[in-house]
């Protein structure tokens, strides 16, 4: 099966939906050098987009490539989007990175659906602690948007943690969070142990949010999401599963 090198949405004008579904796990299969363009154009109807996996896809909005570090402005925004999924090695630098100049380019989503996935490359050492912290330019979406939060297969590591930590110390509006644990194999101890690691982040943490009937959910069984399941357009959220 092949690999598509691009996808141009460039007139779309009734487009609500775009999933993208990758049938080859990167990097096992691709080549490590290899990239997706992925070019929002005209989509004013755009409400749903994902999974973007940092790892692969070139993020064009109108003629501008997204790059780490660029700024927003208005022609670097899908501002229609409310759900946004992204798939994401938190293992690699650049990508944990790249993270929250993506998060930038949709500023009134609602809904932020993380997947965390492993990497087999070396990347030198990561220094979790300041990764996300040092970033200071506000995230509109995170300020004043995002209500929901889904981070799948957490693993425990620290960049995912900082990463959570981050969001809950910035999403003044966010009224769930969802960890889904990693499918260790049946291994309920790791599982437990994994668990355990997310305490001190639930119960120090300084949220931003006041929101009332704030939930955070843990649950194992990593995840079940897949492209038929997604394509049903009964469902109000394609990457709720």
């Amino acid at each position: 099966m092949s690999v598509a090198e691009e996808l141009d949405v460039v007139v779309a004008p009734r487009l609500e939906r775009l999933v993208l579904w990758n049938e080859f796990p990167y990097p096992r299969r691709v080549s490590h050098d290899f990239r997706m363009r992925v070019k929002i154009g005209y989509t004013p109807e755009l409400k749903m987009l994902g999974y973007l996996e940092l790892g692969i896809h070139v993020l064009v909005i109108a003629n501008t490539v997204i790059e780490d570090g660029a700024k927003p402005s208005h022609r670097t925004m899908v501002p229609t989007v409310k759900v946004l999924a992204l798939k994401v090695r938190f293992g690699v630098r650049q990508e944990a990175k790249m993270l929250l100049t993506f998060l930038r380019c949709f500023p009134r989503v609602e809904t932020l659906h993380i997947m965390s996935a492993e990497s087999d490359e070396p990347t030198g050492k990561l220094n979790s602690k300041f990764m996300f912290c040092q970033d200071v330019v506000p995230i509109e979406c995170l300020k004043s948007h995002i209500k929901k939060v889904v981070f799948k297969n957490f693993r425990g590591e620290g960049s995912e943690l900082a990463f959570l930590r981050f969001v809950l110390e910035r999403a003044q509006l966010l009224q769930t969070l969802v960890v889904v644990l990693a499918d260790e194999g049946g291994d309920h101890a790791s599982q437990e142990e994994v668990g355990n690691r997310l305490k001190p982040l639930i119960y120090s943490t300084r949220r931003a949010s006041r929101c009332t009937n704030f939930v955070i959910f843990v649950h194992s069984g990593g995840s079940a999401w897949n492209f038929r399941t997604a394509s049903d357009l009964s469902r109000s959220d394609p990457f709720d599963c």
